[in-house]
């Protein structure tokens, strides 16, 4: 008996080897050809270069909570509410839940399947059909296949290809929903410079049209006692209706501004949004640029690292479309009963079992294959030129963030300097008019051009700490992950 299996085993060895020798004719000769040329992108070449100003100084990168580094608390709960509650990041973390499932289907074509079959079918058969003995009968069929396995060959890499490309897509989400978070508390930490800045300016103003009242009641006497002509209380006029305009133009923005922070946080209009108008007198942070420019700027960007994610996931892809040229080849396992008869089904002559490989050729699809691998292609080379841009424009935003910086900074020596100058004049026009040596006016007129000056530079003050967010923005934002993953925060 055992001499006797073993030849049967034998027997089946050399069948199955038959079999396969076949069927590895069968693969080589079962080839779609590919396509002789795709297109190729220009060389996307260097990194450009960042000349750095002479004057800048070396400034460590951002931290992940950059923010902080303004010391306005307000500021930072406004914030943290933003990163909480707004509705675009939460669209953008379920774009990467979306992601990892998708890893996951992927990931699950490289392992074996399995599933269980159980079926109960009442057919009647012809009296004239093919079934012969059952003709004109109606029976009860049932089938249980506890064993059902299914697993699919990856000789060509296309799985392991596609798996490649989900996870170049999760990872790009997950940079995706950083450059979310800085752009968030970007826009946050802006809307809050300028409402607070628009806060002081309303103060400021209102402080100029008090000036402003003074000086046409001081006009008004004059003219009245014909010291002065109708002049004089005609420009007041028109300045003090100017310096209305402009407190109602403020009075606006403010609940602009109110309104976009509300957004931002994920609420309505009404919501309270906390703000200090006090001029805390805090240092404005550094301005500069880290040592390490421009190649460190590629992987402190999120949209940058996005960029070069969606590269490696799109050149997965053409190697999963140029892997469907070859032979598809899935084996397939079966074992259970069936029976026509319920009571007998387990007898073991009802036992059926199959084994055996499913082969796909792609001998000819009609232009499909290689449509697909042009059009992978073609997803590979508009990534490579979006990467390149995206880097590019970061180059440019740096850039332009320093340029502005300097501007800011020749302009608030300037309005010091007028300050300076300005403060003098109002003291000694001041003493001029308690000395009876001269009359009120200009002594008022030289404090209203003061005051203007005062405004102006709370506005530049202003901008400047604006323009030292938009550079940390630049930046990155303390975003640093050649996974795609955000940093740990090392700021506490």
């Amino acid at each position: 008996m055992l001499l006797a299996a073993a030849g049967d085993l034998g027997g089946t060895v050399k069948t199955q080897g038959r079999l396969v020798v076949a069927a590895l004719g069968l693969l080589l000769a079962g080839c779609a050809a590919l396509p002789q040329h795709l297109p190729k992108n220009r060389d996307a070449g260097a990194v450009p270069d960042l000349k750095r100003p002479v004057d800048m100084a070396s400034i460590p990168w951002p931290q992940v909570r950059w923010w902080r580094e303004l010391r306005q608390p307000a500021l930072d709960t406004l914030v943290e509410r933003a990163l909480e509650h707004n509705p675009d990041l939460q669209e953008a973390d379920a774009r990467v839940l979306l992601a990892q499932a998708q890893v996951a289907a992927a990931h699950s074509r490289l392992l074996p399947h399995f599933d269980v079959g159980l079926s109960f079918t009442q057919q009647y058969f012809s009296d004239q059909g093919l079934h012969l003995s059952a003709n004109g009968t109606s029976n009860f069929y049932t089938e249980l296949n506890p064993i059902e396995a299914r697993y699919h060959l990856d000789l060509w890499g296309q799985d392991a290809d596609l798996v490649r490309a989900a996870r170049g897509r999760l990872a790009m989400a997950r940079a995706e929903a950083a450059q979310t978070r800085l752009l968030l508390s970007t826009a946050t930490a802006l809307h809050y410079l300028a409402l607070q800045g628009d806060e002081r300016v309303l103060h400021q103003e209102r402080q100029l049209r008090h000036w402003q009242k003074t000086a046409l009641q001081v006009a008004e006497l004059a003219y009245a006692s014909g010291l002065e002509d109708r002049s004089a209380v005609d420009l007041a006029k028109v300045a003090l209706q100017q310096s209305s305009r402009r407190c109602d133009a403020l009075v606006a923005a403010i609940a602009a501004e109110r309104h976009a922070l509300a957004a931002l946080a994920g609420q309505g209009p009404d919501a309270s949004i906390p703000v200090d108008t006090a001029d805390s007198g805090h240092a404005r942070p550094s301005v500069g640029l880290p040592a390490q420019l421009p190649m460190e700027l590629l992987g402190r960007r999120p949209d940058i690292v996005a960029a070069r994610w969606a590269v490696r996931a799109a050149a997965a892809q053409v190697g999963a479309a140029r892997a469907a040229f070859y032979p598809d080849i899935n084996l397939r396992l079966l074992a259970g009963w069936n029976s026509i008869r319920l009571g007998d089904l387990f007898n073991p002559g009802n036992f059926a079992h199959a084994v055996g490989p499913a082969i796909t050729l792609p001998i000819f699809e009609g232009g499909a294959l290689r449509a697909q691998l042009r059009a992978q292609n073609a997803v590979f080379l508009a990534a490579q030129d979006h990467y390149r841009d995206t880097i590019l424009t970061a180059l440019r935003q740096v850039a332009d963030v320093l340029s502005d910086a300097r501007r800011l900074e020749r302009d608030a020596k300037a309005l010091q300097t007028q300050q300076r100058s300005q403060d003098r004049q109002w003291q000694l026009r001041r003493t001029a008019w308690r000395s009876g040596l001269t009359s009120r006016l200009p002594s008022i007129e030289a404090r209203i051009q003061l005051q203007g000056t005062l405004e102006a530079e709370t506005v530049n003050r202003i901008q400047r700490l604006q323009n030292w967010v938009l550079l940390e923005s630049a930046l990155g934002g303390g975003y640093d992950a050649t996974l795609g993953k955000k940093t740990k925060d090392h700021d506490g």
